[in-house]
């Protein structure tokens, strides 16, 4: 998955996925090189029906890491909020914008490492695991930093790849964390400042 992060020598091969989601279809651009390019990631998922479920009518929402922007579309097309997506790999951010203009939904689609501003009521995140415990705590901080006083950070972890250690980081944070959904070996947490 290194090619990821930096994928300007992956082939071009256009396709499309579909998944249904929130009572309603989807069918989404994707291609070579972008995370879970041929369906829609189980974590995801999970992660969107938790979010769908809890939230009520969010301001502003971040979809960090938006990949083609499956969390983007879904959540624009129920909320229609103030949203922002970005992600460092440029072809997934092509790919966002794409999809976004094809459900005629509004958002900043950019391409950036990480935050860089803004404040969020609502954050959705899905980690990038492989990038390393530090890589990954430090983007963590940055969710809590860029949320509003009130703002959540809804994210999915797997319990093995150390959801447990991610609860007790932000604990000696000092933020509120919950375990909002546990299903097949993924856990959706809930981050408050306190």
């Amino acid at each position: 998955m290194a090619h990821y992060f930096t994928n300007d020598d992956v082939k071009d091969r256009p396709f499309d996925i579909g998944f249904e989601i929130d009572g309603r279809s989807f069918t989404l651009h994707s291609n070579q090189g972008v995370f879970s390019k041929d369906k829609l990631d189980e974590g995801t998922r999970l992660l969107l029906e938790t979010v769908l479920d809890h939230e009520t009518d969010p301001r502003s929402i971040l979809d960090l890491g938006c990949g083609i922007g499956v969390v983007g579309v879904v959540l624009q097309s129920r909320y229609h909020t103030d949203m922002t997506m970005i992600d460092i790999n440029a072809r997934a951010v092509q790919l966002a914008k794409a999809n976004m203009e094809k459900y005629g939904l509004k958002a900043r689609v950019e391409a950036q490492d990480g935050i860089q501003t803004g404040v969020f009521d609502c954050i959705v995140f899905n980690p990038p695991i492989r990038i390393g415990k530090p890589a990954m705590y430090a983007l963590l901080d940055s969710c809590v930093e860029h949320l509003s006083e009130h703002g959540r950070l809804w994210l999915v972890m797997r319990k093995q790849h150390g959801a447990p250690s991610a609860v007790k980081h932000f604990e000696e944070a000092g933020c509120r964390v919950e375990r909002v959904t546990r299903d097949k070996g993924y856990w959706i947490l809930l981050v408050r400042k306190k």
